[in-house]
Protein backbone atom coordinates (compact mmCIF):
# COMPACT_ATOMS: atom_id res chain seq x y z
CA UNK A 1 0.00 0.00 0.00
CA UNK A 2 1.36 3.41 -0.99
CA UNK A 3 0.99 5.88 1.87
CA UNK A 4 0.29 9.59 1.49
CA UNK A 5 1.31 11.52 4.59
CA UNK A 6 0.55 15.14 5.39
CA UNK A 7 2.39 16.92 8.24
CA UNK A 8 0.82 20.15 9.47
CA UNK A 9 3.19 22.75 10.90
CA UNK A 10 0.86 25.45 12.25
CA UNK A 11 3.41 28.16 13.11
CA UNK A 12 3.93 31.42 11.19
CA UNK A 13 5.95 34.61 11.60
CA UNK A 14 2.64 36.46 11.28
CA UNK A 15 -0.93 35.56 10.40
CA UNK A 16 -1.97 36.79 6.95
CA UNK A 17 -5.26 38.66 6.88
CA UNK A 18 -6.88 36.41 4.30
CA UNK A 19 -5.73 33.05 5.71
CA UNK A 20 -8.42 30.68 6.94
CA UNK A 21 -6.03 27.79 7.63
CA UNK A 22 -5.22 26.61 11.14
CA UNK A 23 -2.09 28.54 12.09
CA UNK A 24 -0.76 30.76 14.88
CA UNK A 25 1.85 33.47 15.13
CA UNK A 26 5.01 32.07 16.70
CA UNK A 27 8.36 32.82 15.08
CA UNK A 28 10.19 30.62 17.61
CA UNK A 29 8.07 27.45 17.74
CA UNK A 30 8.77 24.46 20.04
CA UNK A 31 10.44 22.41 17.35
CA UNK A 32 11.83 19.52 19.41
CA UNK A 33 8.56 18.83 21.22
CA UNK A 34 6.52 19.15 18.05
CA UNK A 35 8.77 16.76 16.09
CA UNK A 36 8.57 14.21 18.93
CA UNK A 37 4.77 14.51 18.95
CA UNK A 38 4.45 14.10 15.17
CA UNK A 39 6.58 10.94 15.19
CA UNK A 40 4.79 9.58 18.25
CA UNK A 41 1.46 10.14 16.51
CA UNK A 42 2.76 8.39 13.39
CA UNK A 43 3.51 5.28 15.47
CA UNK A 44 -0.13 5.20 16.54
CA UNK A 45 -1.12 4.37 12.94
CA UNK A 46 1.09 1.27 12.59
CA UNK A 47 -1.58 -1.24 13.59
CA UNK A 48 -4.11 0.30 11.18
CA UNK A 49 -2.00 -0.25 8.08
CA UNK A 50 -0.83 -3.28 6.10
CA UNK A 51 2.64 -4.50 7.03
CA UNK A 52 3.94 -3.90 3.50
CA UNK A 53 2.95 -0.20 3.47
CA UNK A 54 5.46 2.16 1.87
CA UNK A 55 5.45 5.95 1.66
CA UNK A 56 4.65 7.36 -1.79
CA UNK A 57 4.27 11.04 -0.87
CA UNK A 58 4.99 13.31 2.08
CA UNK A 59 3.72 16.89 2.25
CA UNK A 60 4.78 19.43 4.87
CA UNK A 61 2.11 22.14 4.98
CA UNK A 62 1.19 24.99 7.26
CA UNK A 63 1.56 27.50 8.57
CA UNK A 64 5.15 27.90 7.53
CA UNK A 65 7.03 24.57 7.74
CA UNK A 66 10.26 26.30 6.75
CA UNK A 67 10.26 28.10 10.10
CA UNK A 68 11.60 24.77 11.36
CA UNK A 69 15.29 23.98 11.10
CA UNK A 70 16.35 21.54 8.42
CA UNK A 71 17.49 19.26 11.24
CA UNK A 72 13.93 19.14 12.61
CA UNK A 73 12.45 18.49 9.17
CA UNK A 74 15.06 15.80 8.55
CA UNK A 75 14.17 14.08 11.84
CA UNK A 76 10.56 13.78 10.71
CA UNK A 77 11.54 12.40 7.30
CA UNK A 78 13.98 9.89 8.82
CA UNK A 79 11.49 8.91 11.52
CA UNK A 80 8.77 8.21 8.97
CA UNK A 81 11.24 6.25 6.86
CA UNK A 82 12.02 4.02 9.83
CA UNK A 83 8.30 3.30 10.34
CA UNK A 84 7.38 2.78 6.68
CA UNK A 85 10.10 2.83 4.08
CA UNK A 86 10.01 5.85 1.79
CA UNK A 87 9.86 4.68 -1.82
CA UNK A 88 12.86 5.56 -3.96
CA UNK A 89 10.77 7.67 -6.35
CA UNK A 90 8.66 9.28 -3.62
CA UNK A 91 7.54 12.90 -3.77
CA UNK A 92 8.53 14.84 -0.63
CA UNK A 93 7.11 18.38 -0.69
CA UNK A 94 7.35 21.34 1.64
CA UNK A 95 5.55 24.67 1.64
CA UNK A 96 7.89 27.62 2.04
CA UNK A 97 7.46 31.33 2.51
CA UNK A 98 10.04 33.51 0.73
CA UNK A 99 11.37 35.20 3.87
CA UNK A 100 12.53 31.82 5.24
CA UNK A 101 14.54 30.69 2.19
CA UNK A 102 18.25 31.23 1.56
CA UNK A 103 20.53 29.26 -0.73
CA UNK A 104 22.19 27.58 2.25
CA UNK A 105 18.83 26.57 3.75
CA UNK A 106 17.65 25.33 0.33
CA UNK A 107 20.79 23.22 -0.11
CA UNK A 108 20.28 21.61 3.28
CA UNK A 109 16.58 21.01 2.58
CA UNK A 110 17.51 19.10 -0.55
CA UNK A 111 20.11 17.07 1.32
CA UNK A 112 17.49 16.19 3.96
CA UNK A 113 15.28 14.54 1.32
CA UNK A 114 12.92 17.31 0.18
CA UNK A 115 12.51 17.13 -3.61
CA UNK A 116 9.61 19.50 -4.24
CA UNK A 117 9.01 23.01 -2.87
CA UNK A 118 5.81 25.06 -2.96
CA UNK A 119 6.73 28.73 -2.64
CA UNK A 120 4.03 31.00 -1.21
CA UNK A 121 4.43 34.07 -3.42
CA UNK A 122 0.76 35.12 -3.87
CA UNK A 123 1.73 38.18 -5.91
CA UNK A 124 4.75 40.06 -7.20
CA UNK A 125 3.00 43.37 -6.56
CA UNK A 126 4.34 44.99 -3.39
CA UNK A 127 1.09 46.92 -3.10
CA UNK A 128 -0.98 43.73 -3.06
CA UNK A 129 1.46 41.93 -0.76
CA UNK A 130 1.03 44.75 1.74
CA UNK A 131 -2.74 44.67 1.30
CA UNK A 132 -2.78 40.92 2.03
CA UNK A 133 -0.53 41.29 5.06
CA UNK A 134 2.38 39.28 3.66
CA UNK A 135 5.76 39.87 5.33
CA UNK A 136 7.86 39.44 2.19
CA UNK A 137 8.20 41.68 -0.84
CA UNK A 138 8.59 40.90 -4.52
CA UNK A 139 12.41 40.88 -4.44
CA UNK A 140 12.42 38.34 -1.59
CA UNK A 141 10.10 36.08 -3.57
CA UNK A 142 12.30 36.22 -6.66
CA UNK A 143 15.48 35.68 -4.63
CA UNK A 144 13.91 32.73 -2.80
CA UNK A 145 12.97 31.09 -6.09
CA UNK A 146 16.49 31.62 -7.43
CA UNK A 147 17.96 30.17 -4.21
CA UNK A 148 15.88 27.03 -4.71
CA UNK A 149 17.06 26.73 -8.30
CA UNK A 150 20.68 27.28 -7.25
CA UNK A 151 20.29 24.46 -4.72
CA UNK A 152 19.26 22.11 -7.51
CA UNK A 153 15.49 21.95 -7.06
CA UNK A 154 13.88 21.01 -10.37
CA UNK A 155 10.31 20.74 -9.13
CA UNK A 156 9.11 24.08 -7.78
CA UNK A 157 5.56 25.32 -7.41
CA UNK A 158 4.61 28.97 -7.18
CA UNK A 159 1.48 29.72 -5.18
CA UNK A 160 -0.30 32.76 -6.60
CA UNK A 161 -3.59 34.45 -5.82
CA UNK A 162 -5.77 36.42 -8.19
CA UNK A 163 -9.08 38.29 -8.23
CA UNK A 164 -7.85 39.98 -5.06
CA UNK A 165 -10.07 42.95 -4.12
CA UNK A 166 -8.60 46.15 -5.62
CA UNK A 167 -6.34 44.11 -7.96
CA UNK A 168 -5.82 45.69 -11.35
CA UNK A 169 -5.51 43.77 -14.60
CA UNK A 170 -2.04 45.25 -15.06
CA UNK A 171 -0.99 43.74 -11.71
CA UNK A 172 -2.26 40.30 -12.72
CA UNK A 173 -0.43 40.51 -16.05
CA UNK A 174 2.74 41.54 -14.22
CA UNK A 175 2.41 38.51 -11.92
CA UNK A 176 2.01 36.20 -14.90
CA UNK A 177 4.99 37.84 -16.67
CA UNK A 178 7.17 37.25 -13.60
CA UNK A 179 6.07 33.62 -13.44
CA UNK A 180 6.92 33.17 -17.11
CA UNK A 181 10.42 34.57 -16.49
CA UNK A 182 11.03 32.36 -13.44
CA UNK A 183 9.74 29.32 -15.34
CA UNK A 184 8.50 27.05 -12.51
CA UNK A 185 7.37 23.46 -13.08
CA UNK A 186 4.03 24.04 -11.37
CA UNK A 187 1.69 26.91 -10.46
CA UNK A 188 -1.19 26.84 -7.98
CA UNK A 189 -3.40 29.78 -8.91
CA UNK A 190 -6.12 30.38 -6.34
CA UNK A 191 -9.01 32.78 -6.73
CA UNK A 192 -9.31 35.07 -3.70
CA UNK A 193 -11.78 33.60 -1.21
CA UNK A 194 -13.34 35.50 1.74
CA UNK A 195 -12.36 32.97 4.42
CA UNK A 196 -11.75 35.45 7.24
CA UNK A 197 -13.71 38.32 8.82
CA UNK A 198 -11.23 40.76 7.28
CA UNK A 199 -11.80 39.33 3.81
CA UNK A 200 -15.57 39.33 4.23
CA UNK A 201 -15.59 43.05 4.99
CA UNK A 202 -13.90 43.94 1.69
CA UNK A 203 -15.79 44.68 -1.49
CA UNK A 204 -15.02 41.87 -3.98
CA UNK A 205 -14.16 42.49 -7.60
CA UNK A 206 -17.14 42.62 -9.99
CA UNK A 207 -18.07 39.22 -11.48
CA UNK A 208 -17.06 40.24 -15.00
CA UNK A 209 -13.56 41.15 -13.78
CA UNK A 210 -13.26 37.85 -11.89
CA UNK A 211 -14.20 36.01 -15.07
CA UNK A 212 -11.68 38.00 -17.11
CA UNK A 213 -8.94 37.26 -14.56
CA UNK A 214 -9.79 33.54 -14.60
CA UNK A 215 -9.52 33.24 -18.38
CA UNK A 216 -6.35 35.37 -18.42
CA UNK A 217 -4.65 33.04 -15.92
CA UNK A 218 -5.76 30.01 -17.94
CA UNK A 219 -4.49 31.44 -21.22
CA UNK A 220 -1.15 32.83 -20.04
CA UNK A 221 -0.13 29.77 -18.04
CA UNK A 222 -1.13 27.45 -20.88
CA UNK A 223 0.91 29.55 -23.32
CA UNK A 224 3.89 29.01 -21.01
CA UNK A 225 3.50 25.20 -21.07
CA UNK A 226 1.73 25.01 -17.71
CA UNK A 227 -1.35 22.94 -18.41
CA UNK A 228 -4.38 22.94 -16.14
CA UNK A 229 -4.99 19.55 -14.53
CA UNK A 230 -7.21 20.74 -11.66
CA UNK A 231 -9.31 23.87 -11.23
CA UNK A 232 -6.50 25.79 -9.50
CA UNK A 233 -3.42 23.80 -10.52
CA UNK A 234 -1.19 23.92 -13.58
CA UNK A 235 1.90 21.87 -14.37
CA UNK A 236 4.43 20.93 -16.99
CA UNK A 237 4.22 17.35 -18.24
CA UNK A 238 5.11 14.92 -15.46
CA UNK A 239 5.16 17.60 -12.75
CA UNK A 240 1.64 17.31 -11.38
CA UNK A 241 1.62 17.23 -7.57
CA UNK A 242 1.31 13.53 -6.76
CA UNK A 243 0.28 14.20 -3.16
CA UNK A 244 -2.64 16.41 -4.15
CA UNK A 245 -3.63 14.00 -6.92
CA UNK A 246 -4.01 11.37 -4.19
CA UNK A 247 -6.64 13.59 -2.52
CA UNK A 248 -8.50 14.20 -5.77
CA UNK A 249 -8.43 10.47 -6.56
CA UNK A 250 -9.87 9.76 -3.11
CA UNK A 251 -6.88 7.73 -1.97
CA UNK A 252 -6.53 7.14 1.79
CA UNK A 253 -4.15 9.50 3.62
CA UNK A 254 -2.65 10.13 7.03
CA UNK A 255 -2.52 13.58 8.62
CA UNK A 256 -0.02 14.25 11.40
CA UNK A 257 0.20 17.36 13.58
CA UNK A 258 -2.19 19.88 15.09
CA UNK A 259 -5.43 20.26 13.10
CA UNK A 260 -4.34 17.57 10.62
CA UNK A 261 -6.98 15.36 9.00
CA UNK A 262 -6.70 11.65 8.22
CA UNK A 263 -8.96 9.50 6.06
CA UNK A 264 -8.52 5.73 6.30
CA UNK A 265 -10.92 2.85 5.76
CA UNK A 266 -13.91 5.16 5.34
CA UNK A 267 -13.22 7.06 8.56
CA UNK A 268 -12.22 10.73 8.58
CA UNK A 269 -10.64 12.06 11.78
CA UNK A 270 -9.50 15.56 12.72
CA UNK A 271 -6.81 16.41 15.27
CA UNK A 272 -6.80 18.95 18.09
CA UNK A 273 -5.96 22.32 16.52
CA UNK A 274 -4.14 23.98 19.42
CA UNK A 275 -0.45 22.98 19.17
CA UNK A 276 0.22 22.87 22.92
CA UNK A 277 -2.84 20.73 23.56
CA UNK A 278 -1.97 18.49 20.60
CA UNK A 279 1.58 17.92 21.88
CA UNK A 280 0.36 17.27 25.43
CA UNK A 281 -2.09 14.60 24.28
CA UNK A 282 0.31 12.74 22.00
CA UNK A 283 3.30 12.87 24.34
CA UNK A 284 1.04 11.37 27.02
CA UNK A 285 0.25 8.50 24.66
CA UNK A 286 -3.27 9.70 23.83
CA UNK A 287 -4.76 10.04 20.38
CA UNK A 288 -5.12 13.77 19.55
CA UNK A 289 -8.34 13.23 17.59
CA UNK A 290 -11.21 15.59 18.43
CA UNK A 291 -13.75 14.55 15.80
CA UNK A 292 -14.50 11.39 13.83
CA UNK A 293 -16.77 10.98 10.83
CA UNK A 294 -17.75 7.53 9.61
CA UNK A 295 -18.41 8.09 5.91
CA UNK A 296 -21.42 6.30 4.45
CA UNK A 297 -21.59 5.13 0.83
CA UNK A 298 -23.65 8.16 -0.26
CA UNK A 299 -21.08 10.61 1.18
CA UNK A 300 -18.13 8.74 -0.31
CA UNK A 301 -19.78 8.54 -3.73
CA UNK A 302 -20.49 12.29 -3.69
CA UNK A 303 -16.95 13.18 -2.58
CA UNK A 304 -15.38 10.92 -5.19
CA UNK A 305 -17.45 12.59 -7.91
CA UNK A 306 -16.82 16.19 -6.94
CA UNK A 307 -13.10 15.65 -6.33
CA UNK A 308 -12.67 13.88 -9.68
CA UNK A 309 -14.69 16.56 -11.42
CA UNK A 310 -12.25 19.18 -10.13
CA UNK A 311 -9.63 17.59 -12.40
CA UNK A 312 -9.26 17.26 -16.16
CA UNK A 313 -9.71 13.49 -15.73
CA UNK A 314 -13.43 13.89 -14.96
CA UNK A 315 -16.01 11.27 -14.03
CA UNK A 316 -17.70 8.48 -16.04
CA UNK A 317 -20.24 10.00 -18.42
CA UNK A 318 -23.15 8.11 -16.88
CA UNK A 319 -22.48 9.68 -13.45
CA UNK A 320 -22.93 13.24 -14.71
CA UNK A 321 -26.37 14.66 -13.82
CA UNK A 322 -28.48 15.19 -16.93
CA UNK A 323 -29.61 18.65 -15.84
CA UNK A 324 -26.13 20.22 -15.96
CA UNK A 325 -26.40 22.87 -18.71
CA UNK A 326 -24.59 22.23 -21.97
CA UNK A 327 -21.37 24.14 -22.40
CA UNK A 328 -20.31 23.50 -18.80
CA UNK A 329 -18.86 20.07 -19.55
CA UNK A 330 -17.83 17.90 -22.46
CA UNK A 331 -17.34 14.18 -23.02
CA UNK A 332 -13.77 12.96 -23.53
CA UNK A 333 -13.17 9.22 -23.96
CA UNK A 334 -16.32 8.36 -22.04
CA UNK A 335 -15.59 10.83 -19.22
CA UNK A 336 -17.50 14.01 -18.36
CA UNK A 337 -14.95 16.81 -17.97
CA UNK A 338 -15.69 20.40 -17.00
CA UNK A 339 -15.02 23.06 -19.62
CA UNK A 340 -13.27 26.28 -18.51
CA UNK A 341 -16.70 27.87 -18.08
CA UNK A 342 -17.75 24.85 -16.00
CA UNK A 343 -14.68 25.19 -13.81
CA UNK A 344 -15.50 28.85 -13.26
CA UNK A 345 -18.98 27.79 -12.10
CA UNK A 346 -17.83 24.59 -10.39
CA UNK A 347 -19.38 25.33 -6.99
CA UNK A 348 -22.83 25.51 -8.56
CA UNK A 349 -22.21 22.29 -10.48
CA UNK A 350 -21.00 20.41 -7.39
CA UNK A 351 -24.21 21.36 -5.57
CA UNK A 352 -26.12 19.49 -8.29
CA UNK A 353 -24.24 16.20 -8.00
Amino acid sequence: MGLHIYIHVPFCISKCRYCGFSSIENSNPPQDSYVKAVLAEAEMFINNLPADSRISTIYFGGGTPTLFSVQAIGKIINGLDSLWQIEADSEVSIEANPETISTDYALRLKAAGINRVSLGVQSFSNRLLGFLGRVHDSDKAINAFRSLRAAGFDNINIDMMYSIPTQKSSELKFDLKQITELNPEHVSAYMFSPDTKWAQMIEPLPEDEVEYFFYTVLEKLSDNGLNQYEISNFARAGCQCRHNLAYWRYSPYIGLGAAAVSCLNGIRSTNESKPERYMSLVLNNKRPVVSVDVLNNHTMDFEKKFLSLRTVYGIPEELMPKDIPSGLYEIRNGKAVLTPKGMLLSDEIFSML
